[in-house]
């Protein structure tokens, strides 16, 4: 089963969402996220993609929530989503578009194809109320 890494980015006071080519006008936003690689831990990946896709280097700070998710490209795959602290580094654009930094009460709709996405940023949200 492949395993993906899903990203919480806290910025100050908001999130670091990428903006995927192609998503739609009304919902075009998604997390750093991605495949982990063979010999890579979630962990790993996770800090991987978020530079890969952001600019940035981040510390993993919470192991948010594990599930499978059923109809990815990859059929269902395992899913783990994570939290994240900025360390370093400069937000740019990476092959996933570009990204940008959202205030928690100002957060953009997450592209209807990636509901893990939406899933794993629920999460996060109902444990920060």
């Amino acid at each position: 089963m492949q395993r993906l890494s899903l990203v919480v980015v806290e910025s100050g006071l908001g999130i670091v969402f990428i903006h995927p080519p192609g998503g739609p006008v009304d919902a075009p936003a998604s997390l750093p996220s991605g495949v982990v690689f063979d010999g890579e831990t979630p962990e790993q990946g996770a800090v991987r993609l978020v530079r890969e896709q952001t600019g940035l280097d981040v510390v993993i700070t919470e192991r948010l929530v594990d599930f499978e998710q059923e109809g990815t490209p990859y059929g269902t795959a395992a899913m783990t989503g994570f939290v994240a602290r900025i360390e370093g580094g400069e937000l740019r654009e990476g092959d996933e578009g570009p990204p940008a930094v959202y205030a928690l009460d100002d957060l953009p709709a997450i592209i209807p194809q990636r509901a893990a996405n939406q899933r794993v940023l629920d999460v996060y949200l109902s444990r920060r109320r």
